[in-house]
């Protein structure tokens, strides 16, 4: 394995919460209780992908909101421990601390959620404008699509000022839509299939598919796209070229997070400087190590488990 520079700093904006899961065990049966196995632990995307980073030894800040209850101390006291910069975390008096209800199913893929995530909202361009230091201070920046329109745009003047890369997860198919007029000027996206559509309205259903996707995107104005499918691995494209990466899975215990462990190790490759593909790998080996665990964020995630995952 390389040596790599962690002398660096993402600063992550958006959502912070709490996940409740549920995986079924029998095939699902309407308007009655089903057999599963339920779990509750800490997430949101932002804060997921601010975990990862920091994980694999980089430094990361995390923008977000939380309310004055018990989970938002919870949120807060666990991704301190991970190792993220919680210093400009809004903890807000009047709205509960956001929650994500996923139900997976027998094979640990989402079969539907619920995501109350509206206290990201209420990180403001006012907010963002009373830490601009911190971004001015980042290497890079990844938004999340649970910010308003508004801060976004405020993000992103900042950003393009200071010549500083801005990442994007676009989260779901209902928010990534309202970013498709956002998208010039973006370093790196990472859409499933269903978002890819939201923001192209393009079908992705296939590689094949996924790839015209990509190759919209970068069309668009996004220097880096990757649209994850799943099963079916990823695709990714820039202006000089495209390409398919199969999937690394080989074991899939739940799939949330794998998109938060994939967009966060790639961003660690390409801080580094390692070729796009070699990046992309890297995500895709976070990603397979991420479903293989029940965890939202590996605890046990380093850069020797990612070449590990690689060599196997």
């Amino acid at each position: 394995m390389e040596h790599f520079d962690t002398d660096w700093r993402v600063v992550v904006i958006g959502g912070a919460g709490l996940d409740i899961k549920g995986r079924m065990l029998e095939p699902m049966l309407e308007k009655t209780s089903n057999p599963g196995r339920l779990t509750i632990s800490v997430g949101g995307v932002a804060r997921n992908i601010a975990e990862n980073i920091a994980r694999l030894g980089a430094h990361s800040s995390l923008i977000a909101a939380v309310g004055n209850d018990e989970f938002g101390r919870l949120i807060i006291q666990q991704t301190e421990d991970a190792g993220v910069d919680t210093d400009a975390m809004m903890i807000l008096e009047d709205q509960h601390s956001a929650a994500y209800l996923a139900l997976l199913d027998r094979n640990g893929l989402l079969y539907t959620a619920l995501d109350d995530s509206h206290c990201a909202r209420a990180v403001t361009p006012e907010y963002i404008q009373d830490n601009i230091q911190l971004l001015r201070s980042a290497d890079a920046v990844f938004i999340d699509a649970n910010l308003s329109r508004a801060t976004a745009d405020v993000i992103l003047q900042i950003c393009a000022e200071e010549d500083i890369p801005v990442c994007f997860e676009p989260v779901a198919y209902g928010l990534a839509g309202r970013y498709r007029d956002r998208l010039r000027g973006m370093y790196l996206i990472t859409p499933n299939e269903r978002e890819a559509e939201a923001l192209t309205g393009l079908p992705v259903t296939s590689p094949a598919e996924a790839t015209a996707a990509a190759k919209e995107l970068v069309r668009l104005g996004v220097e880096i796209a990757i649209i994850t499918l799943a099963r079916e691995g990823l695709v990714y494209a820039t202006v000089d070229g495209h390409g398919h990466i199969p999937t690394l899975v080989r074991d899939l215990v739940d799939a949330t997070g794998a998109g938060d462990a994939l967009a966060a190790a790639v961003l660690f490759g390409l801080m580094n400087e390692l070729p796009l593909d070699e990046a992309v790998r890297l995500g895709a080996s976070a990603a397979a190590l991420t479903v293989a665990s029940p965890d939202t964020v590996r605890r046990d995630l380093s850069l020797e488990s990612l070449y590990a995952q690689l060599l196997i």
